[in-house]
């Protein structure tokens, strides 16, 4: 893995470590404080433990179909992202090779009404009539 790649698992890691410790000592603390409440024995208390293995497993089955739209939206946009780029680039070009044609044959037209200009001024002019 590379440098970034590692700090990000072990920033991840240790923030796990950490959520899971608190959630341990919130446990621990719960139970101790509700021992004296449970007069009727733990069977009298509903089932947490399925309560919460359930609700992480909704958790994460929801995390994961948001990951899996969020990589569809990812490769859809990026997709119309390279479509679009292609098309400007072919419009580009098109534009590019028309604007440099009219170029030219602007260039050519302007050479030869010169020429034709320089030919004319140099062509014999008929005397001029004394009135």
């Amino acid at each position: 893995m590379t440098a970034p790649t590692e700090q990000i698992f072990d920033l991840t890691r240790r923030g796990q470590e950490a959520v899971a410790t608190a959630v341990r000592t919130w446990a621990d603390a719960v139970q101790s404080a509700t021992g004296s409440f449970t007069a009727g024995g733990p069977d009298k208390l509903p089932d947490l433990r399925a309560f919460v293995d359930s609700s992480v497993d909704q958790a994460f089955d929801v995390a994961e179909k948001v990951l899996a739209a969020q990589r569809q939206l990812a490769h859809t946009v990026l997709a119309a992202s390279a479509q679009a780029t292609e098309a400007v680039t072919e419009q580009a070009v098109r534009t590019a090779k028309q604007v440099s044609t009219q170029t030219v044959s602007a260039a050519e037209n302007v050479a030869d009404a010169a020429e034709s200009a320089n030919g004319a001024a140099k062509a014999p002019r008929a005397p001029r009539a004394k009135a």
